[in-house]
């Protein structure tokens, strides 16, 4: 189980969204509540848009083993086993890496740790790690089938599949609207920063975000 914390622990945050068009701040934001609860201080953050079309590449677990050998963390915070890898095999590999230098995995949904306090990972935690890799990893299969057939289903009937005609354009009017807000994400303030600076919705912020990122202004 989870270790209460009573003294502020280092933490690394790791997130990962697995479509352009999904946007990880809500996971972000629900990753940093949750190490405010738990007195972690955050003293790095992984958020990246990972499309499983990628394969085996994945550049947010390569910057994690970078971090990872300068130890400046002593956990990485996740909201779920899949976070750390497309397959079961991948997960192994990151946890792995992970413990081999004491680092331990807080999976929030999940609600348990991958080290004891002794930092060694027990018979029934590394049960548990193979287990949820294994059903989400399933999950997702089941999941990316029933997206490829609703396409298809679509398409027979003459439906226009992805993102819609004109969609940059909006993004690009959007841009013009707050160039204020613009400016401010670029220079890397926080969500909760611009929307208090600019007195706009959180929503809003991470609607401008996202269209950022679309655009390759981040």
């Amino acid at each position: 189980m989870i270790e209460p914390a009573t003294a502020k622990t280092p933490v690394l945050l790791f997130c990962r969204v697995s479509s352009d068009q999904q946007s990880y701040e809500y996971q972000l934001e629900e990753l940093k509540q949750y190490c405010f609860s738990k007195n972690y201080e955050i003293v790095e953050t992984i958020a990246n848009n990972i499309s499983g079309r990628t394969g085996n590449k994945r550049p947010d677990l390569e910057h994690l083993f970078i971090l990872a050998k300068k130890a400046n963390f002593r956990k990485v915070i996740v909201t779920s086993v899949e976070r750390l890898g497309r397959d079961a095999r991948m997960i192994r590999k990151t946890i792995d890496f992970l413990h081999e230098r004491k680092i331990s995995i807080v999976f929030k949904n999940q609600n348990f740790e991958s080290l004891d306090e002794d930092g060694e990972e027990t018979f029934v935690t590394n049960i548990l790690i193979s287990v949820y890799a294994e059903v989400s990893m399933e999950d997702n299969k089941q999941r990316s089938a029933k997206i490829r057939s609703g396409m298809a289903h679509a398409i027979k009937k003459g439906k226009v599949v992805g993102r819609p005609p004109g969609w940059r354009k909006d993004n690009d009017k959007l841009l013009k609207e707050y160039p204020k807000l613009v400016r401010d994400l670029k220079q890397g303030l926080s969500l909760n920063q611009c929307t208090k600076l600019h007195g706009i919705a959180k929503n809003t912020v991470i609607k401008i975000k996202k269209a950022m990122a679309e655009s390759q202004l981040l």
